[in-house]
């Protein structure tokens, strides 16, 4: 929590940083355990370490200077968020805008268009609303475990993570279903600051902030590289579709879901370029010197 990030800042290197939320303040237990979604004074303070020590920079510009080979400004620095929460409008771009912070908003379009939630995110709700000692048994994960206290329930949850995460036989979803019945869940009460989602009005307003840069995230969020042919088609096809029909102008940049290594391939990239897609960062961990491919660019996680 008390690294600054102005330390991944180089002369001659662009330093992306992933964020996902910005919200007033911490008020749960359990969820938001990783810090997904940072608090607004914290996000201040990286706001102005970053900018007293480095050059904002945009996507689009990323891609102006890579096409023309020109080297980074010194100590440049892109901000980027991923999944589409509301609060990356009603919190962060306000402070962005104030400090004249150029930001990439990545948006999953089923989740904005429907308000859905991630199959984590509603694992982590279905966990937290536990009062008792319950079991939860997922055989297609090798997980059968009791939750009761915080630290059953946080510890119950990373496991999950990496299961479902690095097995591309199990539907996330399906995943997220099985545990809300046997926790005995019907429905989902949202959270203002974890799960609600932008609007499309939202995500055209700041489409129309010349600071900002809206891209793809997925349809669903699922793993692109885990998909079918048929069903990766699919996925960018709908995703690509919802934002042309909503923002009435082309989408040239997106990141991949997880967006690790395994988590896209050359057939996720070319699926993209056919789209029209000219940049899609990763979010495996570092820097990138001048001459990085547009498409394997590293992202620094900010929690």
């Amino acid at each position: 929590m008390s690294e600054r990030y102005s330390s991944y800042l180089r002369p001659d290197t662009l330093a992306i940083f992933l964020f996902h939320g910005v919200i007033p303040r911490q008020k749960h237990a359990v969820r938001n355990y990783t810090w997904k979604h940072i608090e607004s004074t914290r996000f201040i303070n990286i706001l102005d370490d970053l900018t007293n020590h480095g050059t904002p920079f945009s996507l689009p510009q990323v891609v102006e200077y890579a096409r023309s080979s020109r080297p980074w400004p010194s100590r440049a620095f892109v901000l980027t968020f991923d999944d589409g929460f509301a609060n990356n409008y009603s919190v962060a771009a306000p402070l962005l805008k104030s400090r004249r912070i150029p930001a990439c908003f990545y948006v999953t379009t089923q989740f904005v268009g429907a308000n859905h939630c991630s199959w984590i995110d509603m694992i982590e709700y279905a966990v937290e609303t536990q009062k008792t000692r319950r079991k939860v048994a997922l055989p297609a994960l090798g997980i059968d475990s009791a939750i009761s206290d915080r630290d059953d329930k946080i510890e119950f949850l990373k496991v999950v993570r990496k299961a479902v995460k690095t097995n591309r036989a199990v539907d996330p979803y399906d995943v997220a279903s099985t545990v809300w019945q046997q926790l005995n869940l019907e429905k989902m009460e949202p959270d203002e600051d974890l799960d609600k989602k932008m609007s499309w009005t939202e995500v055209q307003q700041l489409q129309d902030e010349p600071l900002f840069t809206v891209g793809g995230h997925g349809h669903t969020h699922r793993i692109l590289s885990y998909l079918t042919p048929n069903e990766l088609k699919t996925e960018i096809d709908n995703s690509m579709r919802e934002l042309a029909r909503n923002l009435k102008k082309p989408v040239e940049h997106y990141s991949y879901p997880e967006g690790l290594d395994y988590c896209y391939s050359p057939s996720v990239i070319s699926e993209l370029q056919r789209h029209g897609i000219v940049c899609a960062p990763s979010a495996i961990s570092g820097v990138n010197a001048l001459g990085e491919d547009l498409f394997h660019l590293k992202r620094i996680m900010v929690v």
